[in-house]
Parts: structure tokens; C-alpha cells; sequence
């Protein structure tokens, strides 16, 4: 039986053995779970109920991450990312309309992260029951409370303050009425919770253990430092707002030397020296998401039941139809945008809109030199992928004149622009999906090293300018990614930076290496620049056969975003306000 198959068994018994922890807790952190004294004391006198309550609180790590979150789609589609099919009822849809109000706000995250704090709370209050050796119950320890805090901070970066209950487990008939914290008082407890967590962590995953595929020492450094990164920026360290006198959505004053800590943060990561980028030369780049065993890169991963039927995930709802798109529409929801694709350099590291490029314009010759990872990121027209029995075959996205023949030649008809189940904008997300077409076991990846490297870039800089270790951590990145070193070895960065200059070449850094990791959604939101990014248009690209077989190329605006200072944050359902009177709903809504 191999580890993951192992895993996956121990997995499914622990949840089978705490079933009226889940079964029992109802959806919204307001209701009340009714498990008695004697069910409790059965579950943590036993290691492995004991045990599968820790599975059951990974089981969700990945609720925000989550590509199909809303209707098939995630973050990526409510924002410049990706354009999601034009579904006035898609929650992605409403959110880069600009309608989205208490009444209408997802649930979701919410309840489920409010249950797994009170999964948390019990084993926490029950952990010194547990039959097991101390070094042991340390280590269980250490991943509830991380569980625990990753959670929290999940509420943290949608809706500001929410309310802090430390380790008290609310009884039946408890009244639950509880206020939200500052967003001060909730960083101060997270990092505290975090550096707890990392305390108690391995540094490495344990050797020959079942439970190694879980959060390590970095894995808790790792979400401090990102949180601690979000604490610095200008969303929440720009001083306070009128319309919220007890700080919820800001510290009570800007303070850069949060930029400091934030930036230690991550180096504290970078040098644990546990982590490194992916480098394999055998394989793409980008293979590190498919891989089910531990890769260097990975720094917070949920490895999935063997047996969990969910592996397709990404591939439903972003492979084209001739490859695999489950039902056309019906499964491909959502599609990279110009804007996402014209942020891919050239091969030599330049921007397209640089003259020294090289860069031919809108034509044929378009997509060729460009940096490697927008062919392992988007498919554009004439992208190569399997076609089952056809071999590798071209993705064909353009509309016109399509010509007669085998689904190698035609599968424009099914795949491109303005066809009832082709492309939306001219693309198909690749990023994170099997070209081959069939299943396979694979982690999400929630968290990677490439991101470490640019916190730590972002927070430096902003702290200190940019420094040898800024160019550096830049220059790893894009080496990785093949663009060419130039002769002066700078990956086509400009050398002698300002700290503006260099600001906007590491936001430009996070939107191509990190795109489609539910990254873009937060950091136009965390740097304030929403406003300019997703109250604007979003383009798609026309390509135009004729019958003579050559192609003409139009950009085309697909639709219009809406972006309102409320929408920095989320609303509070109306419906949890309702229950508990002290909740303040977030202001702007």
C-alpha cells in the first residue's frame, strides 16, 4: 500500500469516526453543535478518532484557494484575471459587477471557517486525553493550531476584524454575541498563534510518517510572513478611515516599520534553507503542481484522499472542449484575459510595450519569444496539447473560415471565439492542468516558494529599497522561468532601480509568476489600486481565418467591471448579523 493510499484510508475512518463533529455542526458560526460529554471523551481517549479530527480540519484549507469555489469558478474570475461566462447569477459574476450586498453574500466561507475553529477549540480542550506519546500530542498540537489561525486569517483578508474567541467553545444554550475585533487585536493573536504553531512544527515532513504530508515550521513562518505582508500595505497601513472608528478595516495609524517585519518574516523562511524553486530540466515548468509526491517548492500543500474523486478539478472548468471541457459550457467556466496575457514579457525579459523588445506587434508572430510561462499558463491559438488519438495536436481559438476535415483541423469549431462552446476571450487557462486529458492524484499547492521570494522582495523594498537581496530573489524567479540572463546577467531587469521603479517590477513579478493561485484578487485590493485594475474593461483577442488560411487580429472588449471602495472588503451576511446583534456589519455595506 503506498503513503497516499495509507493516508487516504486513515483519512476516511477518521472522518467516518467523527462524524457528529460534521454532521452535527450546522453551517453558519452562530449555530450551536450538539455533541455530548460522553460522544467527546470517546473520540480523544482514541488516537485514531483523535486523529481524524486533525484530517478533518485540513480538509477545507483550501475553501479561498479553491478554483471551482463559486460555480466552477474562483477569485480568478471576479477580477482582471479571468472572465467568467456572462451569468448574472454567478456570486464571481456579481462581484466584478459591483453587486454584492449583505443580503447576497456568499455563506460559504463564513460558517465553514467558524466550524473548523470550533473543531479546533474541542481538540484543543481535549488534546491532554489523547493516548499518545508527548512528543506526539506536541505535534498534533502544532497543526491545530495553525489550522486554527490559517482559518482566521481566511476571515481576516474578506472581511477585516471579525470576532476573536480564543479557545472558548460555545454551549447550547450559550448566548453567542459576540463583537468584532480590531484588525489590530487580530494580527497581534495570529502572530502569536503562528509563532506558537511553528514552535511546535518539524522543520522538515517527518520520514516514514503517514501524517508527513501536512504543514511544517515554514508552513506557519510562511502564512505569518504573507499576513504580515498584507498588515503592511497600503489597504490596512494607510491610517484610519472616517467610516470606521474602531478600526476594523485598519491599524489605528500608518507605521512603515511594519514593512520590516513583514519583510524578517520571510526571510525567516528563506532561511530555514528547506525550500527551494523548482528546477527539474526533464520536466516543464510548472510540473510541481501535478506531482504527488513532495516537491522542494512546496511550502503549504493539502495532499487529497487517495481515493477523493475530485482530481479533475481545475481541468472541468478550464479545458478546452476538444480537450476534454466537460460539456462545453456547461463545464468551461471561465477565461484568461488580454490584460493577463500582455503581462507576459519576451523571452529576453523585456516588456512587450518596451521598443527594445522585440516584440512584432498584434499578428501572427505574436505569442513566439515570449517568457515560457505564458505558453505553461494560458492557451493561445495554435497552443499544442493532446487530441487523444491525434497526437499533439493545435488548440485552435479563432472563428472565420474553419476548414473541413478531422478534429485535429477543426476543432476551432468547438474551441473558438464566439462558437456556443468555445472561448470567451480567445484563451483556455493551462496553468495547473494535466495535458494529457486524464486523471491523475495531485496536492493543491496553497502556498510556494516563488511566493516566498516575492513577499520577502515586496516587504524589502518597501522597507528598505532595492537591495542586492531584492534583484536577487527576482533574478532566481525569472531564471527559473527561462527567460534569458542577457549579458548582463540582470533577466531583463533594469539595473540601479528606484523603489518605485522596482514596486512596479515585482507587482509585475506576482501577476505573471503567482497568476491563478488566487494572488491577483487580494493584491489590487491590498495596494489600493483596484479602483484603476477592476473598474475597467477587460479585452479578449478575435483571430479571424480566412478562406485562403491566413488570419486577421482584432483585441475586443469583453465587458465592463464595477469596483466600489466597499468592495476592498466583504459584507457580513445578513443573516449573521441578524443572529448576533454585536456584529457590525463591515462599513461601506
Amino acid at each position: 500500500m503506498t503513503l497516499h493510499h495509507l493516508y487516504g484510508k486513515i483519512w476516511m475512518a477518521g472522518v467516518f469516526s467523527i462524524a457528529c463533529f460534521i454532521t452535527a455542526c450546522k453551517k453558519d458560526f452562530l449555530d450551536q453543535k450538539k455533541l455530548s460529554a460522553i460522544d467527546e471523551t470517546a473520540v480523544y481517549q482514541d488516537s485514531t478518532r483523535s486523529l481524524g479530527v486533525i484530517n478533518s480540519l485540513y480538509a477545507n484549507l483550501g475553501i479561498s484557494f479553491n478554483p471551482r469555489r463559486f460555480s466552477n469558478t474562483g477569485l480568478d474570475a471576479a477580477c482582471d484575471e479571468s472572465e467568467p461566462l456572462p451569468d448574472p447569477a454567478s456570486f464571481t459574476y456579481k462581484i466584478s459587477s459591483g453587486g454584492i450586498n449583505p443580503n447576497n453574500a456568499d455563506k460559504g466561507l463564513w460558517g465553514t471557517t467558524f466550524q473548523m475553529v470550533r473543531i479546533a477549540n474541542i481538540f484543543l480542550k481535549n488534546k491532554d486525553s489523547i493516548p499518545v506519546a508527548p512528543e506526539t500530542r506536541d505535534y498534533w498540537t502544532g497543526q491545530v493550531r495553525f489550522l486554527r489561525a490559517w482559518y482566521i486569517f481566511t476571515l481576516l483578508k474578506h472581511y477585516g476584524g471579525i470576532p476573536l474567541i480564543g479557545d472558548k467553545i460555545y454551549g447550547d444554550n450559550d448566548k453567542i454575541d459576540v463583537p468584532r475585533s480590531s484588525y489590530e487585536d487580530c494580527i497581534k493573536y495570529l502572530t502569536a498563534e503562528l509563532d506558537a504553531a511553528a514552535a511546535a512544527l518539524p522543520t522538515s515532513y517527518r520520514s516514514g510518517d503517514v501524517n508527513q504530508l501536512r504543514v511544517t515550521r515554514g508552513s506557519a513562518l510562511a502564512v505569518k510572513a504573507r499576513m504580515l505582508l498584507y498588515a503592511a500595505s497600503p489597504l490596512v497601513n494607510s491610517g484610519p478611515r472616517g467610516d470606521d472608528p474602531e478600526h476594523l478595516l485598519t491599524f489605528p495609524a500608518a507605521d512603515p516599520q511594519r514593512w520590516k517585519l513583514a519583510a524578517d518574516a520571510a526571510k525567516a523562511v528563506i532561511d530555514l534553507g528547506v525550500y527551494s524553486l523548482y528546477t527539474a530540466s526533464s520536466t516543464p515548468l510548472y510540473t510541481f503542481f501535478l506531482q504527488n509526491t513532495p516537491q522542494t517548492e512546496h511550502v503549504l500543500v493539502y495532499w487529497q484522499p487517495w481515493t477523493t474523486a475530485n482530481n479533475f478539478y481545475i481541468e472541468a472548468s478550464a479545458n478546452p472542449t476538444s480537450r476534454g471541457g466537460m460539456n462545453g459550457w456547461a463545464g468551461v467556466k471561465y477565461f484568461p484575459t488580454q490584460e493577463l496575457v500582455d503581462e507576459f514579457d519576451m523571452s529576453n525579459g523585456l516588456r512587450i510595450t518596451d521598443p527594445a523588445s522585440g516584440y512584432p506587434g498584434i499578428g501572427d508572430d505574436m505569442y513566439k519569444n515570449r517568457d515560457p510561462r505564458l505558453t505553461y499558463t494560458v492557451h493561445y491559438n495554435g497552443s499544442i496539447r493532446l487530441l487523444g488519438n491525434f497526437g499533439d495536436q493545435r488548440v485552435n481559438t479563432y472563428t472565420g473560415v474553419i476548414p473541413t476535415g478531422n478534429a485535429a483541423a477543426t476543432s476551432a469549431s468547438l474551441d473558438g471565439i464566439y462558437t456556443s462552446t468555445g472561448t470567451l476571450t480567445g484563451y483556455f487557462r493551462y496553468k495547473m492542468c494535466n495535458g494529457g486529458g486524464g486523471e491523475l492524484y495531485r496536492p493543491w499547492v496553497v502556498m510556494r516558494y516563488a511566493e516566498v521570494l516575492l513577499n520577502a522582495a515586496e516587504a524589502t523594498n518597501e522597507y528598505a529599497g532595492p537591495t542586492a537581496d531584492v534583484y536577487d530573489w527576482l533574478k532566481l524567479i525569472r531564471s527559473r522561468a527561462g527567460i534569458t540572463p542577457g549579458a548582463n546577467n540582470m533577466y531583463g531587469l533594469k539595473q540601479g532601480m528606484t523603489k518605485d521603479e522596482m514596486r512596479e517590477a515585482i507587482r509585475h513579478e506576482r501577476r505573471v509568476e503567482l497568476a491563478f493561485e488566487e494572488h491577483r484578487f487580494w493584491d489590487v485590493r491590498r495596494w489600493k489600486i483596484a479602483p484603476q485594475t477592476e473598474n475597467a474593461e477587460t479585452h479578449g483577442m478575435e483571430i479571424t481565418r480566412a478562406a485562403n488560411g491566413s488570419f486577421s487580429y482584432r483585441v475586443i472588449t469583453i465587458r465592463k467591471h464595477v469596483f466600489t471602495d466597499a468592495m476592498y472588503f466583504w459584507p457580513i451576511p445578513q443573516s449573521e448579523l441578524t443572529k448576533s446583534p454585536a456584529l457590525k456589519q463591515t462599513p461601506g455595506y
